[in-house]
């Protein structure tokens, strides 16, 4: 007896795949072919940008932000504003070449004057150069613009020629051209050169200085001419009554020029020395006695009396010490090295 092979259907005979009728296969042929064309046209209409940076998103503004003022030093630039926090200043800016700094506190300025055209060996304009160096240096450290002064900016007040027609002594035509340069500047401090600041930044007089107000023209007891206060106002007027005295060919100083009654006068600072002969001559006689002989000589002599008298005053804000962090000794010795 033989056996005989059962055939098993198999699960497509029992589930036949339906037959795709030629109309379907037309709309689908259809469909793609329009899909073809559409991305055909788009790509050749608009080309894919080739690099990164012709993405719009990364280009630069078309016109950078307003430049502020006193924003630029050499190369460098700056923005203030108080988001300066931001990590990146781009961000702010839009400018890839300027940092964000914080705004700055404004500075009143305060103003010297120096006679570039009077007599002087170059010995002496080298050695009194040195100590306007550190006159501007003092002052800035104590929160004002320190300025400079000349005949330049004398020329430029319209009371100058008034002075021409009136013979007055040499010292009191330059104490008249010194007024006359801080007047054309405006409101603001008129000091000597050898004027200083030796006293803590938060001293009471300091402090009034730097708020940039000064509603009446003062002076300071002890002081003589070396500081005066005032607005342009008040300097203006003073100026016009000094050069209407009659008497104005027998004074020798401005002071004596000008009624006293126009000054408001406060008692002595202590935290202001003014480094003329006068006030030296009991404390330092040795540097009096050399500045009559050899001035420039005398002058380097009072610089470093001077450089001396300012380091004493910082360390003395500083009872306690001064700690310096050198995290990175190579790159911040500058900051412990004398």
């Amino acid at each position: 007896m033989g056996f005989q092979t059962r055939h098993t259907p198999a699960l497509s005979d029992a589930y036949p795949r339906p037959k795709s009728s030629p109309r379907r296969a037309i709309k689908f042929v259809s469909v793609a072919a329009v899909v073809v064309f559409i991305l055909f046209v788009l790509l050749t209409s608009s080309p894919v940008p080739a690099t990164v940076s012709s993405f719009p998103v990364f280009r630069s503004t078309a016109h950078p932000p307003p430049v502020q003022p006193n924003s630029t030093s050499g190369d460098a630039k700056w923005y203030s504003d108080w988001k300066w926090h931001n990590p990146f200043s781009s961000s702010i800016t839009q400018d890839d070449t300027r940092s964000v700094l914080p705004p700055l506190t404004a500075r009143p300025p305060i103003y010297a004057f120096y006679d570039t055209h009077s007599d002087k060996n170059e010995a002496t304009r080298s050695a009194e150069a040195k100590l306007l160096l550190i006159w501007r240096r003092a002052w800035w450290a104590q929160g004002f613009k320190p300025v400079i002064l000349g005949r330049a900016e004398a020329l430029r007040n319209p009371l100058y020629e008034a002075m021409q027609g009136v013979s007055t002594e040499k010292s009191l035509e330059t104490e008249f051209v010194r007024w006359l340069a801080w007047s054309a500047m405006g409101t603001g401090i008129l000091a000597n050169w050898l004027v200083l600041p030796m006293g803590a930044y938060d001293d009471d007089l300091l402090s009034y200085l730097r708020r940039g107000e000064y509603p009446k023209l003062t002076r300071y007891e002890g002081l003589g001419t070396g500081l005066f206060s005032a607005d342009k106002a008040s300097i203006d007027a003073v100026i016009k009554k000094a050069l209407k005295n009659p008497k104005l060919p027998t004074f020798k100083t401005i002071l004596d020029a000008i009624p006293q009654k126009a000054f408001s006068v406060d008692p002595k600072p202590n935290a202001i020395a003014f480094y003329e002969s006068s006030s030296m001559a009991d404390l330092y006689k040795p540097l009096v006695t050399t500045l009559s002989e050899d001035k420039p000589a005398g002058l380097l002599d009072l610089a470093k009396l001077i450089n001396s008298h300012l380091h004493l005053t910082f360390l003395n804000a500083f009872p306690a010490g001064i700690t310096i962090l050198t995290p990175f000794e190579s790159s911040s010795a500058v900051l412990t090295l004398p």
